[in-house]
């Protein structure tokens, strides 16, 4: 794979960017000791992970361009973003990173950078064979094989611009890997497009999460999609707790983008953020005035008391 097929957008491989692209890039790298400054602040992160700020910076611009080396659904502020929740949480809560859905590497190399500093491994869970095919109900189908890259391509990337040595990875389809995950884990990043894979995702790594611990997707813009973080039925069934809901559900948390939402999708438009959700959090509707006995129902840490 050449270096101009990594940074290409798979949707698109051949498209030029316009003009507006690169002044964005150019705007971005200018303003990146701001964003730095915000996004990586020392009191967003733990006492055990106090960087310099020059480390910081120099962290920040790694993360940046390692997005423009290898192409990535997601901004390099989304991945600082993620990065600032991994390095939130202090060496004495115990958990692995998860990566579900890596396609070529981008967002592992980046995710193994914050791997690298508090000393946790990253678990990358992947075909490396591109998609599966659909489920015949599945709202969201794509075509099969689409988003391949093989696993010693993903594996030379996180070499090259991450730390591969604090990297695990899981060949096969999530139905037939997920069941035999067995750490904790303190940070989970799904980009799996499809439902099943989504429910496959949520029913066996949601109970290896610690409390507190953070699970993020990007798989935001649908709403439909995104309503199984508020569905009531899905957690009771599977849980018996009550949803966790999800911060950026539709837009993406606010990290400087200018997607306003469907049908257009361009340089102008386009979803780059993210979205999570933390264990322990609720999306849970508690208030009917109508119903004494319902209204004002006390929940706790996700679950009804």
């Amino acid at each position: 794979m050449s270096n101009n097929d990594l940074k290409s957008n798979p949707l698109a491989p051949h498209a030029k960017p316009p003009f507006l692209h690169h002044l964005i890039n150019f705007k971005n790298f200018l303003i990146m000791p701001i964003i730095v400054y915000f996004l990586l602040n020392k009191r967003r992160l733990h006492a055990d992970f106090q960087l310099s700020y020059w480390r910081k910076l120099r962290l920040g611009y790694k993360v940046y361009f390692n997005t423009k080396k290898v192409y990535t659904g997601t901004d390099f502020k989304a991945h600082l973003a993620m990065i600032q929740k991994i390095l939130s949480i202090g060496k004495k809560r115990k958990g692995v990173v998860v990566e579900c859905g890596c396609f070529r590497g981008g967002t592992t190399a980046n995710l193994s950078l914050a791997c690298e500093i508090t000393g946790r491994e990253l678990y990358v869970y992947d075909s490396f064979e591109g998609l599966p095919e659909a489920h015949e109900d599945d709202l969201f189908p794509g075509t099969k094989g689409v988003l391949a890259a093989e696993i010693d391509q993903v594996k030379a990337h996180v070499t090259r611009y991450g730390y591969v040595d604090c990297c695990t990875f899981v060949k096969g389809y999530f139905e037939d890997t997920l069941p035999h995950h067995k750490e904790k884990i303190a940070f989970i990043f799904l980009d799996v497009d499809y439902q099943s894979s989504l429910t496959d995702c949520i029913l066996n790594l949601w109970p290896k999460l610690i409390n507190r611990g953070f699970l993020f997707t990007d798989e935001y813009v649908f709403t439909d999609y995104c309503a199984l973080f508020y569905s009531e039925k899905f957690w009771k069934k599977y849980f018996n707790e009550v949803p966790p809901g999800l911060l950026g559900a539709g837009s993406g948390i606010p990290l400087g983008t200018y997607y306003t939402g469907p049908p257009y999708w361009g340089v102008h438009n386009r979803p780059e953020s993210i979205a999570f959700t933390r264990k322990g959090w609720t999306g849970y509707w508690n208030f009917y005035p109508d119903e004494p006995e319902n209204a004002g129902e006390n929940i706790k840490h996700g679950k009804k008391n």
